[in-house]
């Protein structure tokens, strides 16, 4: 897999893509039989009141999040709402923040940030017109 690599850090891929939907059970319906993606899992961040569908087309994940509440949302722990965001992938998330760190990336928290029972681990900043950026390791998923 070619990987992109500047100064150090990693990219693996782009992650995901982030949707807030206000009907989780009618979107994951419609972009798996209408659009034809694959259901890769559902999780849940009950603190947050938070459900979440990941889905897969070839190769490309979305992931959508429909929140009790959702006009008045909250996720990760920041001030600002965490949708929409994009996600890259990376190897090593503390060795990307490091690298990233000394080239002026400030993140939104000074740990990577542990969801879905410790299985994803991210952290967030924002790009440079303010667009929220994610980097991401699935844990349960091997190193491809």
């Amino acid at each position: 897999m070619r990987r992109a690599q500047k100064g150090g850090e990693v990219i693996r891929k782009v992650f995901h893509v982030a949707l807030q939907v206000r009907d989780l059970r009618r979107s994951v319906d419609f972009y798996t039989n209408i659009l034809g993606m694959k259901l890769v899992s559902y999780e849940e961040a009950p603190a947050e009141k938070v459900h979440v569908a990941f889905l897969e087309l070839a190769g490309c994940e979305i992931e959508m999040s429909c929140q009790e509440g959702w006009k008045d949302r909250k996720f990760a722990g920041s001030q600002r709402s965490h949708f929409p965001h994009l996600a890259f992938e990376v190897d090593d998330l503390e060795e990307s923040m490091r690298d990233l760190s000394r080239k002026g990336v400030v993140f939104d928290h000074e740990l990577p940030q542990r969801i879905f029972e410790d299985k994803v681990w991210y952290n967030t900043f924002p790009g440079p017109d303010g667009e929220i950026l994610e980097i991401s390791r699935r844990m349960n998923r091997s190193r491809e």
